[in-house]
Order: C-alpha cells, then structure tokens, then sequence
C-alpha cells in the first residue's frame, strides 16, 4: 500500500523518420503523408496521453488500482493502437460531419438556385406579356397614323405632293421608330436578337428610312418649283429643313459608331456613341414635332375636323413618348462617361 508508482515515460512517436528516409523523389509523396500524420501526433499529443488503458487514465501521475495495487505500465505498441484507434474514429466523426454538411449546402445551393429560376422565369413571362401589349399598341398606332395620312394623300388624287407626307410618315413613324426600338431592346421582334443581329436590324431599317425620307425631301422640293412658290417659308417646312439637317448628323453619327474601332485614333468611341445617339434622338423629336405640325397644316385641315386632328397628334405623341424614353436615358448615360473620362 506505501509503495509509490513510477512515473509514466513520454514516448515520442518517430513519424518524422520517414520524411528523413524518403531519399528519392518517388518516396517522397509516402513521406509527406507521415509527415502530416506526425503533424497530427504532435498536435494530440495531450489525447495520447489521456488515452484510457485498462480501465484508468494517465496524467502524468501515480496511478492506483481500486485495491491498492499499482497499474501496470503500457508497453509503446499498446499505446501506439491505442492512439491510431482514436485517431481513426476521430477522423471518421470529422468524414462524416463534413460529408452531412456538404450534403446539407449542396441542397440548400441547389434549391436556392430553383428558386431563383423559378422567380427569373416568372419575371420573364410577366416582361414578355407587358412587352406584347405595348408592342400592340405601339404598332398599331404607327401604323394607323401612317396609313391614315398616306389615304388622306391619295384619297382624291395622285400627285407629286401625294408621295412627301406619304414617305415622311412611314420613314420616321414606322421605320425610324422600329430602328430605335430594336437597339433600345423594346420591340418584341427582335429583343431576344443578339446584339450583332440588332445592329444590323437597325441598319437596315434606317437605311430604308433614310432612303424614303430623301425621296420625300426631293418630292417637296420640286413641287415647290413645280407651283412656283417660296421654300421654308411655314413652321412645318422650317422644322422640316431642321428635321433633314439633323437626320444626316444622325446617319453621320452613326457610321463613326460602326466604325468606331477603326475610327479610334481620330475620334473616341464614347464620343461618336454620344453624338449618334444626341443626334438621333434630336433629329427623331424633331421628325414627330414636323409631323404634328403637318397634321395642322391648311392642306390637312380642308377634309379634316378638330377631333380627327387631336386624335392623331395625341397618337404621336404617345408613339414617340414611347420609342424616346431608352436613347434619352442612353444618353445622359454616356454624357456621365464622357464626362467622367474627361475629369
């Protein structure tokens, strides 16, 4: 009973050897391994020496037995299983926590990304129904003016006059109106369109547009000196030189933006962007305020009553309200770049 027990001897585990014996490059994958594994022991060095033998723990004291009697010492390989069996269940908890975890995050992702779907697909449905209807109304009052105003032209006769309000209503109500649109990703024909194929949809109606608007233009001009009479001498015929002026800027301006990679070193890209769009979208108002005018016009107003008058400007109006809201905001848009480029 008065016999003192023998302190128990710290038993280093060699890990480390293997590292120094590892003396080719084909062994030394086998060598990092233990390595990390004698990284482990160091660190749990504490556990290995509170492993239960036999039914006691060891702390770095005496230890009794219930009777009195003294515990007999652990050999080194009894505590090296003792250690590799703690070492592997504590490995296996850490497997399987990590593998419930990453279970739990793969269908939390994959459920949040449903979701996000779900509302995107939503979202799309509910543009695309919005987009329909004002494409509708849209459309259906270009075409109602346009084709209103080109009757009215040849509802009595076919002049050379008959073809200037007929061309100048379809070029800018209907083919400049789809052009804008279609960059500006609010017709529905062509926003699901890649932006190349938009670029060239935009070209093409413009060019058809520029193409009717000069046939107009020569129209009026040589009726004018058909009939002998002044030119630009109304409101509706100076905002139509206006108008012209500021559609060849516009066109200008537009070819610079196309060519604008090539143009680089004469002119930036942000600026030939501003002046086209700052060009277009002046010379498109001024098209609608020229139109508006017509339709008030002493030609217009001899078969034509106040309430037909009011019902096509307020067509136009809305008409334009519509196509000018996207290169307006593109516009301000770019006029901060540019101006932050500047600063």
């Amino acid at each position: 009973m008065g016999k003192d027990g023998t302190k128990s001897r710290d038993i280093t585990v060699p890990y480390d050897r293997l590292v120094q014996d590892a003396g080719s490059t084909a062994d030394f994958s086998d060598a990092q391994q233990n390595n990390i594994d004698a990284g482990i022991a160091g660190r749990n060095q504490e556990i290995r020496q509170n492993l239960p033998v036999n039914g006691s723990y060891r702390n770095d004291a005496h230890h009794v037995s219930s009777m009195g009697g003294e515990e007999p010492e652990p050999t080194s390989a009894e505590q090296e299983q003792l250690f590799a069996d703690y070492r592997d269940e504590e490995r296996k908890d850490s497997v399987e926590e990590t593998s419930v975890t990453s279970e739990g995050m793969d269908r939390d992702k994959r459920n949040g990304n449903r979701n996000v779907n779900n509302r995107a697909i939503g979202r799309g449905v509910t543009f695309s129904r919005k987009l329909i209807l004002a494409n509708v109304l849209i459309n259906g009052l270009m075409f109602g003016v346009a084709g209103y105003i080109t009757y009215h032209c040849f509802n009595k006769a076919m002049v050379l006059f008959s073809w200037h309000p007929t061309f100048m209503s379809i070029g800018y109500l209907i083919l400049m109106s789809q052009a804008v649109l279609t960059m500006s990703g609010s017709n529905y024909f062509t926003h699901r369109c890649n932006h190349r194929t938009k670029v060239f949809i935009h070209w093409l109606l413009q060019a058809l547009a520029g193409i009717l608007i000069t046939i107009a233009s020569v129209c009026i001009f040589l009726n004018k000196i058909r009939l002998g009479k002044p030119h630009f001498q109304t409101l509706h015929g100076i905002f139509g030189l206006v108008t012209v002026c500021f559609t060849l800027a516009s066109i200008g301006g537009g070819v610079t933006t196309k060519y604008a990679f090539q143009l680089r070193h004469y002119i930036s890209p942000i600026y030939s962007k501003l002046a086209h769009g700052f060009a277009g979208t002046a010379a498109y108002l001024l098209a609608i305020t020229t139109i508006s005018l017509g339709v008030y016009s002493r030609w217009f107003q001899e078969d034509n009553d106040a309430n037909v008058r009011l019902t096509l400007l307020i067509a136009i109006v809305t008409i334009a309200l519509y196509v000018v809201i996207a290169p307006i905001a593109n516009v301000m848009l770019r006029i901060n770049t540019a101006m932050r480029s500047m600063l």
